[in-house]
């Protein structure tokens, strides 16, 4: 068995970097057209990184809080054509993998 993080894959991760290099869990770096929820509004501008060091070893419910609304750092969205520059990168890099047996996996 095999698991691949496509997201965090090399190829993948220097085209997210390329494109912003904040980007972070809930931010515009999971935001694809076909991920995103009809008539949601999402905040303009950037959320400043949180404080992983602050977040050590507290109750689920207090991270909850702390997070808020999730993304630990970076804007909302982006548009379209970087995000699905960024799929095309995901989609070659893990058919790569595939077809060419993970190599020395």
């Amino acid at each position: 068995m095999r698991f691949h993080n496509w997201w965090s894959a090399p190829k993948v991760w220097a085209q997210v970097q390329a494109t912003d290099p904040v980007a972070s869990h809930a931010s515009w770096m999971e935001n694809f057209p076909w991920t995103r929820l009809a008539g949601v509004a999402l905040p303009e501008g950037a959320k400043p990184p949180i404080d992983s060091a602050a977040m050590v070893q507290r109750p689920a419910a207090e991270i909850r809080a702390m997070l808020g609304d999730g993304n630990f750092a970076g804007r909302y969205q982006r548009p379209d054509d970087e995000m699905l520059a960024i799929w095309r990168v995901a989609v070659e890099e893990t058919r790569t993998l595939i077809e060419s047996g993970w190599g020395n996996a």
